[in-house]
């Protein structure tokens, strides 16, 4: 969980100091973020499924969701 608030803090800091560029805002950062993520991750799983890459709906709706409603 201890990564996926890191690359949540990540994308918020890194769209937060692009935010002057007219091509990248937050939701551009975060596609970058997690497309970089994952294939770090499938790269050093060797293409093997891994638990990290599951869905948990009560980490979503827990800890992703709120972020992303009462983005201002």
């Amino acid at each position: 969980m201890n990564i996926f608030v890191a690359l949540l803090c990540a994308c918020i800091v890194i769209g937060h100091l692009l935010e002057d560029n007219r091509w990248m805002n937050e939701s551009i950062t975060a596609f970058i973020i997690g497309v970089f993520t994952g294939v770090i991750i499938l790269l050093t799983r060797g293409g093997k499924s891994s638990h990290l890459l599951v869905f948990s709906e009560d980490l979503f709706f827990i800890y992703l969701l709120p972020p992303i409603i009462f983005n201002t």
